[in-house]
């Protein structure tokens, strides 16, 4: 209990509780990861039924918009396809939403778990990896505490997330500063702008600041302009493997649009 304390002090204080954690920093990565990991969970419990209806509805609106080029017998015609659609499946009215939402909580959990604990390992292996390189070797369970308490804050706005949307019944459709670029159409495809910024908020930056004066510990034992060195690296890596999906995605909706 000790240990914990001492390095969630690390929140605050990073390279002190860091140091103070001593030998526990071989397992403290267990108790941060699993904090991480129902963050995760719990926000997409809140967020998926939420992120479902409101793709729904814009893909309704987007539906009605076209529809109303269309001859009345075509419409008609769409209608009672539906209707016989949902029929054969065994589906009430809504049932297709519901069963479309089970399926998206479902996916969503499992890949945000995978996620979590993906991020984890490729943060901690980035920095064993420049820790052999540009400073002391050390230990691959001291690299994954390292990782999963610079994640905590990110633990901290899955959380509240979650509370704010199930307070308000809003969905958090953008990540980070992104709703500031975000096309006002939202079938229209997002730029590169929206790729970069939708990164960029405090609790990204607070896991950053944490990262470093970790790697300044004496724990780990990187000396300044290296451990500079390392986290621009790592910043500038992690930003374009996190923006292309984005803007391939972009590319790709633009070039068929």
């Amino acid at each position: 209990m000790r240990a914990l304390t001492s390095v969630l002090l690390g929140l605050f204080r990073p390279a002190t509780g860091f140091d103070r954690a001593g030998a526990a920093t071989r397992w403290l990565w267990m108790p941060l990861l699993a904090l991480l990991v129902l963050s995760v969970a719990i926000k997409a419990g809140v967020a998926t039924p939420l992120q479902t209806a409101a793709t729904e509805e814009q893909s309704r609106q987007a539906l009605e918009r076209e529809m109303e080029s269309w001859p009345e017998e075509q419409r008609r015609q769409y209608e009672r396809d539906m209707a016989q659609f949902e029929a054969d499946m065994g589906l009430e009215e809504g049932g297709a939403m519901q069963a479309a939402t089970s399926i998206a909580a479902t996916a969503a959990l499992v890949f945000g778990v995978l996620g979590a604990v993906a991020a984890v390992l490729y943060v901690a292996t980035f920095f064993f990896v420049a820790a052999k390189t540009w400073a002391s070797p050390v230990r691959y369970p001291v690299m994954l505490t390292v990782a999963a308490l610079s994640l905590v804050p990110h633990a901290f706005r899955n959380l509240l997330q979650a509370a704010y949307m199930s307070a308000t019944g809003t969905w958090l459709q953008h990540s980070g500063l992104g709703a500031l670029v975000a096309p006002a159409d939202p079938m229209q495809p997002p730029g590169v702008a929206y790729a970069v910024l939708a990164q960029l908020d405090i609790w990204v930056l607070w896991g950053l600041a944490i990262l470093f004066a970790t790697l300044l510990s004496q724990t780990v034992g990187f000396a300044r302009k290296r451990a500079v060195t390392a986290l621009l690296t790592f910043v500038g890596v992690t930003g374009v493997l996190q923006a292309l999906p984005t803007i391939i995605a972009s590319a790709f909706m633009g070039a068929v649009m």
